[in-house]
C-alpha cells in the first residue's frame, strides 16, 4: 500500500528518551543471549543510533570515539573532550573524556580502565567487527587495547546490532516516509526544470537545491549516469556530460532527514528513446511490482530476488553485475539484509527494504528502478511516490 493517499506530517528532530531507553533495554535482552558483558561502539551510525549524537565531525578522522554499553547498566561515553560539551545535549550521562589529538594514548588507557570495571559474568566484549561493520580507531589501538585486557574476550556482536537495527521503530519509519516523500515530489518536479543539452552535474545540482528546500537536511549522495542503451555504472558523481537526444539519464539520491536515508533513483530519457530501453524500462517496472507483492513478513529475502529475477530474464536480461536487487536502509544508505539469491533473512515488521531490480543489456550496461518501503504486519508500505510507468522524456 503507498502512503501517497495520507498527509505525511514532518516529524520532529531527535526522538524522545523513551525510545533510547528501549533501544539500550532491547540491546541488553540481546547481550544476555549472546552472552556478552558490553558492546564496545566505535562507529557513527551505531554511536548515533544509541545517543542521539548529530554531528558530521566524525569526517575527521583524527579522534577516535567510543562507547561502552555494560549489560543492564547505563551507556558510557569515552570520548575527545573537543566533543563533551555537545554530548551533554544528549541523554548521555555518564561521560569521561580525555585531550585529544593525542596520538601517543587516543583514549585507550581511559576505556580499558573503565572495561576492566566492569562486572565479568560472560568474559566477553562484543565489537563491530562482522559483516557491513568497522572499527573506527587505529588498528594498533585496537590491538593494544586487546593486550592490555586480559579479563574479556572481543568478540564479533555485529549480527545483535544488525539484529537491533533492522526492526524500526514507528518513530523512525516516520523520519523514513518523510524523507522519501521529499525526494518523490522532487524526482517528480524535476522535468519541469531541466533540458536537453544540460549536463549530468547542472541537472543534479537543480535536484539537490529543490531537495534542500523541499526539507531535507542533507544529500549525502546522489550518483549519476547516463549513455544510449543504458549506463554503465550507478555509484558515481555526475559529471560534465552533456544530455543529447537519445540519452537516458539515471539518478540515485541517498537523501536524509534527521539522519536518516531515502534510497532510490528515477530515470529520464531525452529526446527519442530506443526501443531495448522502452523494453527495460517496462520490464523493471513489473519487476519492482512483482518485488514488492512478494515483499510479506514471513517470505526470505532471497524469495524477492528470484521473483525479480524471473521477470528480468523472461525480458532479455542477461544477469545481474550488481549483484543483489535491493537492500535494507535507515541510519545508513545501505544496511542488511540484502535482496540477492543467497541472502535468507526472513522479513519482519518494521524493516526498512529498497525493492532494485537491474535490467542487464549484453554490453554489460543496465538500467535500474527502485522504491522504498516498510514492511507491516500485514505486508508492507510504499513510502516512494512509484515511478511513471513509462519513461519521462525531456525535450
Amino acid at each position: 500500500m503507498s502512503n501517497f493517499n495520507k498527509i505525511i506530517k514532518k516529524p520532529q528532530h531527535g526522538f524522545d528518551i523513551k525510545e533510547f531507553e528501549l533501544r539500550i533495554n532491547k540491546a541488553h535482552q540481546m547481550m544476555y543471549k549472546n552472552k556478552l558483558d558490553a558492546l564496545l561502539i566505535t562507529t557513527p551510525h551505531n554511536f548515533r543510533y544509541f545517543t542521539g549524537f548529530d554531528s558530521y565531525f566524525w569526517e575527521s578522522p583524527t579522534r577516535p570515539w567510543f562507547l561502552i554499553i555494560p549489560i543492564n547498566k547505563e551507556p558510557i561515553a569515552v570520548i575527545p573532550s573537543i566533543g563533551s560539551s555537545a554530548l551533554k545535549k544528549t541523554w548521555i550521562k555518564n561521560i569521561h573524556s580525555w585531550s585529544s589529538p593525542n596520538p601517543k594514548d587516543e583514549g585507550i588507557s581511559l576505556l580499558a580502565s573503565l572495561i576492566k570495571n566492569l562486572n565479568n559474568k560472560f568474559g566477553n566484549i562484543g565489537v563491530e567487527i562482522g559483516n557491513e561493520s568497522t572499527i573506527r580507531m587505529p588498528f594498533r589501538d585496537y590491538i593494544n587495547l586487546q593486550s592490555i585486557i586480559n579479563e574479556f574476550s572481543f568478540i564479533d556482536g555485529s549480527n545483535l546490532l544488525w539484529n537491533l537495527r533492522m526492526i524500526k521503530s514507528k518513530d523512525e519509519t516516520d523520519k523514513l516516509n518523510f524523507i522519501c516523500n521529499i525526494a518523490s515530489d522532487a524526482y517528480e518536479n524535476l522535468p519541469n526544470n531541466i533540458r536537453i543539452n544540460e549536463t549530468e552535474r547542472s541537472i543534479c545540482n537543480k535536484l539537490k537545491i529543490d531537495l534542500i528546500n523541499r526539507g531535507a537536511d542533507h544529500v549525502i549522495f546522489m550518483a549519476c549516469s547516463s549513455g544510449n542503451i543504458g549506463y554503465e555504472q550507478i555509484i558515481f558523481d555526475p559529471t560534465d556530460s552533456i544530455l543529447k537526444n537519445g540519452n537516458i539519464l539515471f539518478i540515485d539520491t541517498g537523501s536524509t532527514y534527521d539522519g536518516y536515508f531515502c534510497d532510490f533513483d528515477r530515470n529520464f530519457a531525452f529526446g527519442s528513446i530506443n526501443e531495448k530501453i522502452k523494453k527495460a524500462y517496462r520490464a523493471t517496472n513489473d519487476a519492482v511490482t512483482v518485488g514488492i507483492n512478494e515483499a510479506n513478513p514471513g517470505k526470505k529475502c532471497s524469495d524477492i530476488f528470484k521473483s525479480m529475477n524471473n521477470i528480468l530474464k523472461s525480458a532479455g536480461s542477461i544477469g545481474n553485475g550488481v549483484g543483489r536487487m535491493g537492500h535494507g536502509f535507515g541510519l545508513q544508505l545501505t544496511e542488511p539484509p540484502s535482496i540477492m539469491l543467497n541472502d535468507e533473512t526472513i522479513l519482519k515488521p518494521g524493516m526498512a527494504i529498497t525493492i532494485e531490480p537491474v535490467f542487464e543489456f549484453e554490453s554489460g550496461n543496465m538500467l535500474v528502478q527502485e522504491e522504498n518501503i516498510i514492511i507491516t504486519e500485514s505486508g508492507n508500505e510504499i513510502i516512494t511516490k512509484r515511478a511513471p510507468e513509462e519513461i519521462p522524456i525531456i525535450i
